[in-house]
C-alpha cells in the first residue's frame, strides 16, 4: 500500500511539473505585441490579428531573448508593425536563436541609428515571410542590421525602400546571415552597399534577387569589405547603380564573393569596377540576357505568342525569367525587352 502511494505521489509531481506551451492572442489577450512578449514563456506562440501595431520607447517590439513564435494570422499587408518614424521596429539583442521566430508581418516606419527595421545584436532569430520596407538608419542597415556574431535566418522576405548610410537593405558586420528566397530591391545607401553591406562577414544567399538598389558611392547591389566573402547561389543581381564603382558588386582587395549559377548584369557602372574576382567562374555580362524565345535576335509578337502558347508549363524557351513556370512575369519580361537584342 505504501509503495502504491509513493508511486502515485511521484506521478502527480511529474504531471504537475509538465508545462504546456501557451497560445497568446493580440489584441484579444493583450492590446500590444510588447505586452504579449512580456507575458510569454519559452515555447509560447503569439498570434497577432490583422491591424497596425505601434509602441513607445526605443522600439515597438523587443523579443527579450525568448524562444517564442510571433506570427501574423493575416497577410503581411494586413498585419503591420509600425515604428511611426520615431523608433526602431524590432530588437533582438538578448541571445535570440533560431527558435525565436518572426513570421508574416510588414515591418515599416522604423528609424534608428542602426537597424531601422530589425536589429540583431549577438542574436540569430528566424525571420520568415516578412515585408521589411520604408525603414531608415542614420548608420548601417536601414532594413536589417546584423552585427557582433549575429546569423539570423531570413527566408521569403521582401526588403525594399529602406535607407541607410551603408547597407540600405541589409548590413552585416562580423555576422553571416542565411538569406533564402528573398527580394532585396529599391534600397538606398548614402555611402556604400545599396542592397547589402558586408564588413568582416560572409552571408549565404540562395535564390535571391538583388535589383534596383542605389549607393551614392560604391557597391550599388553588394559591397564587400575586410575579408567579406558572401556566397551567392542561383541569384540575380541586376539594375543596381553606384555613383562611382561597382554598380552590381564592389569589393575591396580584402573581400570577394563566390557566385554559383548567378547572373550579374545590367548594373551601372559596370559591375567589374573595383577589386572583384569572380571566384565562382561565372560569365558576368554587362547586359541582361535577351528575352528571345526563338533565337531570331529580336523580341516581338512571336515571342509573346510563344509565352502564351506555353502558359503554365516549364518550357525552358518560353520561361524567360527562369523561375520554372511560364506565366505573367515572363510576359512582362518579354514586353520590357521589346526590340532587337543587344
Amino acid at each position: 500500500m505504501m509503495q502504491r502511494m509513493m508511486i502515485a505521489s511521484t506521478m502527480a509531481l511529474l504531471v504537475c511539473g509538465v508545462t504546456t506551451a501557451a497560445t497568446i492572442n493580440v489584441p484579444a489577450d493583450y492590446t500590444t505585441i510588447q505586452a504579449a512578449v512580456d507575458a510569454a514563456s519559452n515555447g509560447d506562440e503569439i498570434l497577432v490579428a490583422p491591424g497596425t501595431y505601434t509602441g513607445t520607447g526605443d522600439e515597438v517590439v523587443n523579443m527579450l531573448g525568448k524562444a517564442i513564435t510571433l506570427r501574423a494570422t493575416g497577410t503581411p499587408e494586413e498585419t503591420i508593425i509600425d515604428g511611426e518614424g520615431a523608433r526602431r521596429v524590432v530588437r533582438c539583442s538578448s541571445g535570440e536563436g533560431a527558435d525565436t521566430i518572426i513570421d508574416g508581418f510588414t515591418i515599416t516606419g522604423g528609424s534608428s541609428s542602426s537597424g531601422g527595421g530589425i536589429v540583431c545584436l549577438s542574436s540569430s532569430p528566424s525571420i520568415t515571410d516578412c515585408t521589411i520596407e520604408s525603414n531608415t538608419a542614420s548608420g548601417n542597415g536601414g532594413g536589417i542590421d546584423c552585427w557582433s556574431s549575429s546569423s539570423p535566418t531570413i527566408t521569403g522576405c521582401t526588403i525594399s525602400g529602406n535607407t541607410a548610410s551603408s547597407g540600405g537593405g541589409i548590413s552585416c558586420y562580423s555576422s553571416s546571415p542565411t538569406i533564402t528566397g528573398c527580394t532585396i530591391s529599391n534600397n538606398t545607401a548614402a555611402y556604400t552597399g545599396g542592397g547589402i553591406y558586408c564588413n568582416s562577414s560572409s552571408p549565404l544567399l540562395t535564390d535571391c534577387t538583388i535589383s534596383d538598389n542605389t549607393a551614392d558611392y560604391t557597391g550599388g547591389g553588394i559591397y564587400c569589405n575586410s575579408s567579406s566573402r558572401p556566397l551567392l547561389t542561383d541569384c540575380t543581381i541586376s539594375g543596381n547603380t553606384a555613383s562611382y564603382d561597382g554598380g552590381g558588386i564592389y569589393c575591396t582587395l580584402a573581400g570577394s564573393p563566390t557566385l554559383t549559377d548567378t547572373v550579374v548584369c545590367g548594373n551601372d557602372p559596370d559591375q567589374n569596377n573595383g577589386s572583384w574576382i569572380d571566384n565562382g567562374g561565372n560569365t558576368v555580362i554587362d547586359e541582361c540576357p535577351c528575352s528571345d524565345t526563338n533565337s531570331d535576335a529580336i523580341v516581338d509578337r512571336n515571342d509573346v505568342l510563344a509565352v502564351v502558347a506555353a502558359w503554365g508549363s516549364d518550357d525552358p524557351d518560353a520561361d524567360v525569367d527562369s523561375d520554372g513556370l511560364v506565366g505573367v512575369l515572363d510576359l512582362i519580361t518579354v514586353l520590357a525587352s521589346w526590340g532587337p537584342c543587344p
